[in-house]
């Protein structure tokens, strides 16, 4: 194996495999690391395509001697960055986690989040705001009548709570609260996708 083909064989496993593992990475480490793994992606877009536009100038100029081989690289590249774009396999590790059941969404001025139920009594809360915070809440849940109630697992937010009403007829999600509670400012989430509001 030559090195060229090592070389572009490493940019496009690392360029794919952070594209497709982003459900997971996402959720651990999160946080801060997230904008690094974002910004790994982006680095790794262009320089695939640089890498493309050399091993076509490469090409041409040994349009002379020209081998199977010498495609070798520019193949793997297109097919791994068309893959990493459009995902024609159709790759989806947030089936890891279970399907989707019910979601939510609050928006706010500087921030949002998504709460979601997801199969076998698991939630979760993607809380998204200013300057790059991103954190993942996930635990179980119970349904009694039209109260949900919450069991963290790990941090909690501090602007949603344990115990929460499913008003059906104002389609929101509303904590309910209790004397010796520890949360600020709590918000109401809306039933559905999130509107794009803010």
């Amino acid at each position: 194996m030559t090195r060229n083909l090592k070389i572009s064989l490493i940019i496009s496993i690392l360029f794919v495999g952070l594209i497709r593992f982003t459900p997971i990475w996402e959720r651990n480490p999160g946080g801060f690391w997230n904008l690094l793994f974002y910004l790994a992606i982006v680095v790794l877009f262009f320089w695939l395509i640089v890498k493309i536009i050399k091993e076509i100038v490469r090409l041409v100029k040994q349009r002379k001697n020209l081998t199977f081989r010498l495609f070798i690289p520019i193949l793997i590249m297109t097919l791994m960055l068309l893959d990493g774009m459009f995902n024609p396999l159709k790759i989806d590790l947030n089936k890891i986690y279970g399907n989707v059941v019910f979601r939510a969404c609050y928006e706010g001025t500087q921030n949002q989040a998504t709460f979601k139920l997801l199969e076998k009594n698991k939630f979760e809360i993607h809380w998204t705001g200013v300057f790059f915070y991103d954190e993942y809440f996930v635990g179980t849940y119970e349904k009694r009548g039209d109260t949900l109630y919450l069991d963290y697992r790990g941090k909690k937010p501090v602007r949603f709570g344990e115990r929460i009403l499913m008003n059906n007829d104002k389609e929101i999600l509303e904590t309910l609260r209790r004397d010796d509670d520890s949360l600020r400012n709590v918000v109401p989430f809306y039933y559905g996708f999130c509107k794009g509001l803010n």
